[in-house]
C-alpha cells in the first residue's frame, strides 16, 4: 500500500512540474508577442507623426534633476500641429521670469532618422508660432522611452526624459456610417 501511495504521489508531482513548465513558456511567448506589438504601435506613431511625449524628469544643464508630473509636462505632435507644455528652470534672456514653456504652433521642419542598429529614432523638429520658435530634439527608443531637449533664443538648452504615448486614430462618424451602408 505504501508503494502504491508513493507511485501515485510521484506521478502527481511529475505531472504538476510538466504543466508548470508549459505554462511558463506560454507566458514568456505572450510577453514577447506583447512587446513586439507595442514596438510596432510606437513605430507607426513616430512614422505617422501622431504621438504624445509625457515628461517624467527635467535635467539641469549643470547637474541635478527634478521629477515632473507627466499630465502637465508634454509634447504633442499631431501631423503639422505641435503643442509644447513643460516646466523650465534655468538661465533665460528675457525681462520677465520664465517658469514654464507653453507653445501651440506648427511644425516648420520635421526630420526623422531611424537607427536600426541602436533601435532608436532621432527626430528634429522646429516648432514656430508667431515670433516664438523652439528647436526640439527627440531620441525615441523602440520600447517607448524618450529623451527630449528644447532650445530657443529666450531660454537655455533644457533636457527631459519621458515616454511616448501614441495618439489613436480618429474615426469620423460620417465615414463610419457610410461603411455600414
Amino acid at each position: 500500500m505504501k508503494k502504491l501511495l508513493f507511485i501515485i504521489t510521484t506521478l502527481l508531482v511529475i505531472s504538476s512540474c510538466a504543466t508548470t513548465k508549459d505554462a511558463k513558456s506560454s507566458r514568456i511567448e505572450l510577453r514577447k508577442e506583447k512587446k513586439l506589438a507595442e514596438q510596432a504601435v510606437i513605430k507607426n506613431a513616430v512614422e505617422s507623426r501622431r504621438y504624445i511625449i509625457k515628461f517624467d524628469r527635467l535635467y539641469f544643464s549643470h547637474g541635478g534633476m527634478v521629477d515632473l508630473i507627466p499630465n502637465t509636462n508634454y509634447i504633442i505632435i499631431d501631423g503639422e500641429k505641435a503643442i509644447v507644455s513643460a516646466a523650465y528652470l534655468g538661465r533665460q534672456s528675457d525681462i520677465r521670469p520664465i517658469a514654464g514653456i507653453s507653445l501651440s504652433g506648427k511644425t516648420m521642419k520635421y526630420e526623422m532618422t531611424n537607427d536600426s542598429s541602436k533601435d532608436k529614432y532621432e527626430v528634429k523638429i522646429k516648432v514656430k508660432k508667431g515670433g516664438d520658435s523652439f528647436d526640439v530634439y527627440l531620441t525615441i527608443g523602440k520600447n517607448g522611452i524618450c529623451n527630449a531637449s528644447l532650445s530657443s533664443i529666450k531660454i537655455d538648452y533644457v533636457r527631459y526624459t519621458g515616454h511616448i504615448v501614441p495618439i489613436k486614430d480618429r474615426i469620423d462618424s460620417t465615414s463610419q456610417k457610410n461603411k455600414m451602408i
